[in-house]
């Protein structure tokens, strides 16, 4: 097959940026905005949602009550 510019970046690997990805993960399982899954990771701040806290749960493995344990 003939090399083109194109060819050659779709030939490419994806890219992979797990920490984007887990957040994206969890805005496209919880329906929140990726501003409110980065307040849950980084200000401590827990949903109200009890729906959330299960997918977060889910996806991290982590027990609910360890998740944001000091």
């Amino acid at each position: 097959k003939k090399m083109t510019l194109q060819s050659y970046y779709e030939g490419l690997p994806d890219a992979e940026f797990p920490k984007t990805n887990f957040i994206n993960t969890v805005v496209s399982k919880t329906g929140v905005s990726a501003v409110t899954v980065r307040n849950w990771i980084f200000y401590g701040m827990k949903p109200a949602n009890e729906n959330h806290i299960g997918v977060l749960v889910e996806i991290t493995g982590i027990p609910a009550d360890k998740l944001w344990e000091k």
